[in-house]
């Protein structure tokens, strides 16, 4: 990146939101609260809650000096709405951590290699490092609305040790499980009415200070007009100068102590000389203010002098300690200013927004720059700052942050400037939002042709096509980009790197995967050199899918470890580590690791709701709803496609709702409810689009329509013709080395023989999936067929030619069985082994459900060949599992096996 480029999209320094601001020389110290906070019964968590103009952040300063004083590291974050972006969020807490002396990237050094660290894990982790307590303060904590960035505040403060305290103040109680919090002893709340001064207090604020002496009559005048409010009674000690404050006093002026504070605000204002009247006016739209700033916006030279002094006179400035000079006024004080300000000089106050918008634009802070222009009406000056913006914020994934300054902007905005439609599109693409990006369409279909300097239109229609579910016109879009390379900037880097995962996606679908893995490795590396994590994870997954249909599934769990384990990746909070955790799952569930596959999807299912896309949602959902059924919960299997079908249709995404209906075609079809099954697969309309013999995209790799027309023609009287589609599909999957895919066909092949009689046929396309397989270690695709394929594997662990002892396809068979909870020992053998003691001798229709039982038959077909309900057989089965002294179907089956019943 050359020097005047990085210049251009620099981001502003954060020190001003991580360093506190220096304590008030008039603030009184409130030791009482403060012995209530670090007493014998102190909570980890403490939360000042109470309206603006209440003290929160004066108490917050002197419990943070005396966390120091005990001993304790401390660190300070000032929240805004730009953390309601998680992304932004994590770069501010990322940041705290480093300033406190830990949290470097490679602080963490090799050992987490492999190891998939939650983000709030992570920042613990780093505050952990620090061998000492650490208090941590977090103010104006009602700024923070977004449920993902309080979501995240809520693991860091409910998992932090109790060495880690947290001091959050917040004009609203924060929604962070405080009141189990609250109910353990573990927080605190410091209400409003807490932080009201008394009477001694208020005594004390007119005692340190000079000014006037207050009577005592006086005093209590003050203390009923303000209810103690702080704010209030500050004001009081800067308007007695004024005499007919002094008048009010004696009269006992009865007002409410908001409109007491006006009141104050106004006699205030109207003591101070001309020149400092009108700086704290023209200045009071600063969110922070600096003598360079101030004097910018007044074309005078003297702020600094006039900084100092009202921090001195105590005139609500306060210093941030940054070591550079920035101040904020008390935001009840500023927003009396600001209103005083619009309603004397309109004209005035449109003059110092722009003045302020020039020069926080020139030092390439945007944020203000956009919000200073916006206030003073310059809609293209505002439009023309965000369009310089985005190219850092998308490459970021700080979406939330495009989103928000989007909805403030007019609608016609992206007209005005094509390269920031581009920008917007694909933001909101990634953010899966489709109303949005209407109004972007013409624009960009009109920028076609035009060579924007900036922003490359044929790119961001291409993911607008992915988020549409149509990879085909995605891919003829990016296709038109093939003779050109990336532009020379980060964002021109970033937008290529997408496209090359576009591509790849599409080359995984045709099963060209040689071109698919150039591609992916191409978006990584273009992807690294525009510091774009989100794009980097896209080309880790689509790799890690490509191996794991290429049959190494080893290989494919190690690479999305090792991508979604990335210490770059460890604070991303973008679509991509969704995908990726959906890809983990998928991988994990295949190698029957169901105890990690179950604990990442509920690490990760938050991020995976908000923001996983169509055909990573399908594998995740799918494999998690599987992973219940297998263990004995069915009620939350299908929960858990309930889930995904109205995240399919909230998508926009009908192919993976038709998807989330193929699977409870293959749940109906195991469990032998085919006439069910037929009328689910009467809805399933077919495309024509995806699951063809050229055309397999990685969701319909095992499971898709097609699939499932085929698994009901073999469950029902069509075998013959589920052989059929089986070859033809078997040939394209050979052709394409589609080896997940060939595993499935050989298993359906399998079973289709079986359903005819021809036993060798059938044991041969077992061997031939089992040898496929074998290497992989791909054990759940043969448990996923249900009794029918578990009964053919028992089977065939007894025909010596097909699994000799030893051998590779031996050994994979008996791990087969074993998963399924059934012995591998030949049938002999068990027919030869002592019987086990029966609790209970069992009777006659016992005996005969049990036996069918054993040939893994369902609950279904068992009351379909005793002429008796499905309620009847579970009442046998129940009396079954009694006497046998066992709990479940799988230890039932497996003691008959055993024991040679």
């Amino acid at each position: 990146m050359n020097p005047a480029e990085s210049a251009r999209v620099a981001p502003p320094s954060l020190n001003h939101k991580i360093l506190p601001p220096r304590a008030h020389r008039h603030a009184v110290q409130r030791d009482a609260l403060l012995a209530r906070l670090f007493g014998p019964t102190a909570a980890r968590v403490v939360v000042f809650q109470g309206p603006a103009g209440h003290g929160k952040t004066s108490l917050m300063l002197q419990a943070r000096a005396a966390s120091e004083r005990r001993g304790a590291l401390t660190g300070w974050l000032s929240l805004d709405d730009s953390d309601n972006d998680v992304g932004r969020l994590l770069g501010h807490l990322r940041a705290l951590v480093v300033v406190l002396g830990a949290g470097a990237p490679a602080a963490s050094g090799d050992d987490d290699a492999g190891t998939i660290t939650p983000r709030a894990d992570w920042l613990i982790g780093r505050l952990l490092e620090l061998g000492q307590p650490v208090a941590l303060f977090l103010d104006d904590l009602h700024a923070l609305t977004d449920p993902a960035a309080l979501r995240l505040l809520r693991e860091l403060i409910t998992n932090a040790p109790d060495r880690v305290r947290w001091f959050l103040a917040s004009r609203l109680v924060p929604e962070l499980g405080l009141p189990r919090l609250v109910a353990g002893d573990e927080a605190r709340i410091v209400s409003a009415e807490d932080l009201r001064f008394s009477r001694d207090e208020i005594r004390r604020v007119f005692d340190a200070g000079p000014g006037p002496a207050v009577s005592e009559p006086e005093l209590e005048a003050i203390f009923s007009g303000t209810e103690g409010w702080p704010a209030a009674v500050q004001l009081y000690r800067l308007a007695l100068g004024s005499s007919s404050v002094r008048d009010s006093l004696r009269g006992g002026r009865a007002s409410a102590p908001r409109e007491v504070a006006d009141y104050l605000a106004e006699n205030v204002l109207g003591q101070q000389p001309s020149r400092v009247q009108s700086f704290l006016l023209r200045t009071s739209v600063l969110s922070r203010l600096s003598a360079p700033l101030c004097n910018a916006l007044q074309g005078r030279s003297d702020g600094h002098e006039m900084l100092a002094m009202l921090e001195r006179d105590g005139l609500f400035v306060r210093r941030l300690e940054s070591g550079e000079g920035w101040f904020t006024y008390h935001a009840l004080f500023a927003a009396f200013l600001q209103e005083q300000l619009a309603r004397s000089e309109p004209a005035a106050l449109v003059e110092v927004h722009r003045k302020a918008a020039a020069w926080f634009q020139a030092g390439g802070h945007y944020e203000e720059a956009l919000h200073h222009h916006l206030s003073a009406g310059d809609v293209d000056l505002a439009c023309e700052v965000f369009d310089l913006w985005t190219d850092a914020l998308v490459p970021d994934g700080h979406l939330a942050t495009v989103d928000r300054w989007a909805r403030r902007l007019p609608a016609d905005a992206a007209q005005r400037r094509p390269g920031l439609a581009v920008k917007l599109a694909w933001a909101f693409s990634f953010l899966i939002r489709h109303e949005p990006i209407e109004p972007l369409m013409p624009v960009l279909q009109a920028s076609l042709a035009q060579g924007l300097a900036e922003g490359d239109p044929r790119l961001a229609l291409s993911m607008v096509m992915i988020l549409r579910d149509d990879p085909a016109q995605a891919l003829e879009y990016a296709a038109l980009t093939d003779h050109r390379e990336p532009a020379a900037t980060r964002f021109g880097r970033f937008e290529y790197a997408a496209s090359y995962n576009v591509r790849g996606f599409v080359a995984n679908a045709r099963g060209r995967f040689d071109e698919a893995l150039a591609c992916f490795a191409r978006g990584r590396e273009l992807s690294e050199q525009a510091r774009a994590t989100f794009t980097l994870g896209y080309s880790g997954v689509h790799a890690g899918l490509t191996l794991l249909a290429q049959g190494h599934l080893p290989q494919a769990i190690g690479h999305l470890r090792a991508v979604i384990s990335d210490r770059r990746m460890v604070l991303e909070a973008s679509v991509s580590k969704a995908c990726l955790a959906c890809a983990l799952i998928l991988a994990l569930y295949e190698a029957d690791e169901s105890t990690e596959a179950l604990s990442l999807f509920e690490q990760f299912h938050e991020m995976i709701v908000e923001a996983c896309l169509h055909d990573y949602l399908v594998v995740c959902y799918r494999a998690v709803a599987r992973l219940h059924e297998l263990r004995g919960a069915p009620e939350h299997a299908l929960a858990v496609l309930e889930e995904a079908e109205g995240l399919a249709y909230a998508g926009r995404w009908p192919r993976a709702v038709r998807l989330i209906e193929c699977e409870r075609v293959r749940r109906e079809l195991v469990a032998g409810r085919v006439d069910r099954a037929q009328g689910m697969v009467a809805r399933l309309a077919d495309d024509g689009a995806s699951d063809t013999d050229d055309w397999v995209r990685f969701s319909e790799d095992t499971d898709g329509p097609r699939i499932a027309r085929i698994r009901l023609a073999l469950h029902g009287d069509a075998a013959e013709a589920a052989l059929a589609s089986i070859g033809e599909a078997l040939d394209a999957a050979r052709r394409q080395g589609r080896v997940h895919r060939q595993i499935r066909l050989q298993l359906l092949a399998a079973l289709a023989q079986q359903r005819l009689g021809r036993l060798p046929q059938a044991h041969q396309a077992l061997q031939r999936a089992i040898a496929l397989a074998a290497p992989g270690g791909y054990v759940r695709m043969f448990l996923d067929e249900g009794a029918l394929l578990v009964g053919l594997l028992r089977a065939h662990a007894d025909e010596p030619d097909q699994a000799p002892p030893g051998s590779e396809a031996r050994a994979f068979v008996e791990r087969l069985l074993a998963a399924a909870g059934v012995s591998a020992a030949p049938a002999a053998a068990a027919a030869g082994a002592t019987a086990a003691p029966l609790l209970e001798p069992l009777t006659k229709r016992e005996a005969k459900v049990l036996a069918m039982l054993a040939d893994y038959l369902s609950n279904g077909q068992i009351a379909e060949r005793m002429f008796v309900s499905e309620n009847t057989v579970k009442f046998h089965l129940k009396n079954v599992y009694s006497k046998l002294g066992v709990k479940t179907r799988l230890e039932a089956i497996r003691f008959v096996k055993t024991h040679g019943l």
